[in-house]
């Protein structure tokens, strides 16, 4: 339904116009009236009406010069003109103000339902127009998906000419075609298996993940290798920012997502993509000789000593509570795993105090970044009484320091959640991550990702999954829509994974299910 605004400086006109018009036949709920254009421009910027009707010659403000001034306000205003004088110069001005409509005076109340029909099916054919650009958008965006995956297939595994597969990349993508990259490989790999339709699903739930927090942040390119091995390709990042930390938060919100840690294998750096296949046929290699490596991210690191030794392990422990700083009992219970290791290694004071140290200002710091919160005065306060502490003192100290810093936070949580939940109901039908959810919420997906599933019990993309599930059997009970717009619908570009995700939630096919619910079984 819209809004129309009658402008006359004729009381009589402006009224009867209001009056004999069938306005709700033709989709009109409201319908304003002014007397002269100042006060037209106010009904304009208060009630937003989508069309206007308006004379020409009136006092104070003529209607060209009110035209001239609500396009500036309202663009898309559809605007129909009526005038009592038949003048050429008027029927020009009103060209170039792009008016819908032009009529004179005394116009047939049929002629002008008819005028107003006209813009009401345009305003309508606008709206279907909106609704169908995204979907038009994802199907596009799936084509060239797979397109690039499959040149990224080929670059790797060496199948057509290199020239050829890189003029083709430049010819269709942008990219930095001599930037630093780096091939991650994501194991144990959930393969493609025909029998087994619930681990494909959860294959691709793991790659919509990635391109997610990857891809759609423009930091690398998912694709699965001929094996149906989830592959990264991860660009050089800015200066100061690490490879490894990024694969750290993906590697820490998959393992929140389906209750297992994943192993990321990462291949050496190599200069552009004509070197990507060096890259993954390093990390190959760590793959098939490194599988039962105890690291979570398989890399070399060649610590020999026992000092290089322990700063390995603190290395880790600082961006394990780093990358769970939503959860306060985990963090907590890294750090006594810190305390105990500064006496196993049997730490000097010195270290142990700069080590905790770094370890509350990194908290703090993250802490700050993901919640938006300003803590001031607590690390001079931790710093000074750090500087004559023992080492077990030392500990003590920085584990009463994030104590108070993390539990401040749980007031916050529920909020934070329930905001995420009426977003993801909001916009189900759009491509929704982790990422893209905790961007709106202006928290880093970390720290989302953890707060959700510790306090819903699920993964944000098990939600989000169950929610379009929801939402679909809804639509395939009460409607004759087929499959394919349902998939879209829900927020599904591809129907076959679509269908994977429906199978696995209900036992059934769409169809199968309509079918069932249409036969009463």
């Amino acid at each position: 339904m819209y809004k129309v605004l009658i402008v006359d400086d004729e009381k009589m006109i402006r009224m009867g116009m209001k009056k004999v018009l069938p306005w709700q036949e033709l989709k009109i709920e409201e319908v304003y009236t002014a007397a002269s254009g100042k006060e037209a421009l106010g009904i304009l910027e208060e009630y937003h009406p989508q069309i206007m009707i308006s004379d020409i010659q009136m006092t104070g403000m003529t209607g060209l010069e009110l035209i001239e001034k609500a396009k500036e306000k309202v663009p898309d205003l559809r605007v129909i003109v009526l005038t009592g004088y038949d003048n050429f110069e008027y029927a020009r001005q009103s060209i170039r103000l792009e008016v819908q409509d032009f009529f004179l005076k005394p116009i047939d109340e049929e002629d002008l339902a008819e005028a107003v029909k006209k813009q009401v099916d345009y305003l309508d054919e606008q709206k279907q127009a909106e609704k169908t650009q995204p979907e038009q958008v994802r199907t596009q965006g799936f084509e060239q998906q797979n397109r690039l995956e499959h040149y990224l297939r080929s670059l790797v595994h060496q199948r057509e000419e290199k020239e050829t597969i890189l003029n083709d990349l430049k010819e269709h993508y942008h990219f930095d075609f001599n930037q630093s990259m780096k091939m991650i490989l994501i194991v144990p790999t959930l393969y493609m298996n025909r029998e087994r339709p619930e681990e494909n699903f959860r294959a691709m739930s793991v790659k919509h993940i990635c391109m997610g927090m990857v891809d759609s942040q423009g930091k690398g390119i998912t694709f699965t290798d001929d094996e149906g091995v989830i592959a990264i390709v991860y660009f050089e990042i800015e200066e100061g920012e690490s490879i490894i930390e990024e694969v750290q938060q993906l590697s820490n919100v998959l393992s929140d997502e389906f209750d297992v840690k994943p192993k990321m294998v990462m291949g050496s750096t190599v200069q552009g993509f004509s070197n990507l296949m060096v890259s993954y046929n390093d990390a190959r290699y760590l793959l098939e000789n490194e599988k039962e490596n105890i690291c979570d991210i398989i890399q070399n690191f060649g610590a020999e000593s026992k000092s290089e030794l322990f700063l390995d392990v603190y290395a880790e422990l600082k961006g394990i509570m780093c990358n769970n700083i939503g959860n306060s009992e985990y963090v907590l219970k890294v750090f006594r795993t810190f305390s105990k290791a500064v006496e196993s290694y049997n730490l000097s004071k010195t270290l142990a105090r700069r080590c905790c140290f770094e370890i509350a200002s990194t908290l703090l710091l993250t802490y700050m970044g993901d919640s938006g919160e300003v803590e001031d005065g607590k690390l001079d306060a931790l710093s000074k009484n750090l500087v004559s502490a023992g080492r077990e003192e030392a500990c003590e100290l920085t584990e009463m320091f994030i104590t108070n810093l993390l539990g401040k936070g749980e007031e916050n949580v529920h909020d934070i959640v329930s905001s995420a939940k009426r977003y993801i109901d909001e916009h189900l039908a759009e491509d929704l991550s982790v990422s893209s959810i905790a961007n709106n919420l202006y928290i880093t997906p970390n720290y989302f990702s953890r707060l959700f599933k510790r306090v819903t019990k699920e993964g944000c993309n098990e939600y989000i999954v169950r929610k379009r599930i929801e939402k679909a059997k809804s639509l395939l009970e009460t409607t004759s829509i087929k499959t394919g717009k349902i998939a879209m619908m829900v927020g599904y570009r591809d129907t076959n994974y679509f269908s994977l995700a429906f199978k696995k939630h209900t036992g059934k096919s769409p169809t199968k299910y309509r079918e069932e619910i249409r036969g009463g079984v």
